[in-house]
């Protein structure tokens, strides 16, 4: 009900009734949700526009956003390039959508050059890529930013280019999970996973990375994060130059490195480095080829199980650097096994 009364200088005062109020908020409310949807209706197809509540479903071709909460199941076969809207990632959820694509191949490319992620999921979103997925010459891969935030891949490709950024980042809670059969692949310049923030999660369940310059970099400068290999153990081949795992934060955070094997193949590579304040922790990481095993000049290296076997040393402790080890494991160094100066064992 609207009631309006007209006062002197003829201004018209009106005054709106409860109910007609609840219901202008409810329709504000849902228009800030969804009004940002793209292409997060359903089926993909070539008629459809993917305009938010589109009945004729999703374009087979244009980015996917997904905008707010509930749960959704996209399908059919989609193709995004990112020089369309270089300004956007591919896809993006967020808002505590939960988006399951069911079915199809879902191919991203960037012939331009975006330096957006390939996918972003944000704000408690959650995406599950059930069907293959082929990702391929993008700046970054995935990125998981936020507590309950979450990234799932089943089976497919994931490849950035020559100069670009990381393959996976996760900070402040996010996670991110690659099924077995999920192949990574660097430009040769590049970071397989970072950790920032608060820290974050990532389980790569048999996956090898491949061309990568560092294959795991650790940023944050608090919290807890942890990489993992899953019950089958997964391998970061590296490129020359590279550093296998580097501790980088300026705080106390903890890391943990579970079940992974580091590779250097040939070259002036390091299996690990320590150059933050934090703890790192290796559980049954094996790094081998590598030119120095692990370097330890600040914070604490806790080596439980596997082995770190370097070309010329196995492990170096200096400055404020602390090597702690547990369990059966090895250390090789073919010129010096373990050497301190400085620091502590």
């Amino acid at each position: 009900m609207v009631m309006c009364c007209v006062l002197k200088h003829h201004v018209c005062l009106c005054v709106l009734s409860t109910a007609v109020l609840a219901g202008l908020a409810l329709i504000t409310a849902q228009t800030k949700v969804y009004a940002e949807s793209l292409n997060c209706n359903g089926i993909a197809n070539t008629r459809a526009t993917g305009k938010a509540g589109d009945r004729s479903g999703d374009s087979d071709k244009g980015r996917i956003e997904c905008d707010g909460r509930g749960m959704k199941d996209l399908s059919g076969k989609r193709t995004i390039d990112m020089k369309d809207e270089p300004s956007n990632p591919a896809v993006k959820v967020y808002n505590r959508a939960d988006i399951t694509i069911t079915s199809g191949k879902l191919t991203i490319t960037d012939k331009g050059k975006s330096s957006e992620p390939a996918i972003q999921v944000e704000s408690g979103g959650v995406l599950r890529l059930s069907g293959h997925v082929d990702i391929q010459n993008v700046y970054k891969g995935i990125v998981a930013d936020g507590q309950g935030s979450s990234v799932t891949v089943n089976r497919g490709k994931i490849g950035v280019r020559a100069g670009g950024g990381y393959v996976i980042g996760v900070k402040d809670g996010g996670k991110v999970t690659l099924v077995d059969g999920v192949t990574v692949s660097g430009g040769g310049n590049n970071t397989g996973i970072e950790v920032g923030g608060t820290g974050g999660t990532v389980t790569l369940m048999g996956t090898n990375f491949t061309r990568v310059r560092n294959g795991i970099v650790f940023m944050g400068d608090k919290g807890k994060a942890n990489v993992s290999g899953g019950a089958g153990g997964a391998t970061i081949s590296l490129v020359n130059g590279g550093v296998g795992i580097k501790m980088e934060g300026t705080g106390r955070d903890n890391a943990t490195v579970m079940n992974m094997t580091i590779n250097g193949g040939r070259g002036t590579t390091t299996g690990a480095e320590m150059m933050g304040e934090g703890t790192l922790m290796l559980n049954m990481v094996n790094i081998s080829q590598v030119q120095m095993g692990a370097r330890v000049s600040k914070g604490k290296l806790t080596v439980m199980g596997g082995g770190i076997q370097g070309n010329t040393m196995g492990v170096e402790v200096s400055e404020k650097g602390v090597l702690k080890v547990m369990g059966e494991a090895t250390i090789v160094g073919t010129t010096m096994g373990l050497r301190v100066a400085g620091g502590e064992c």
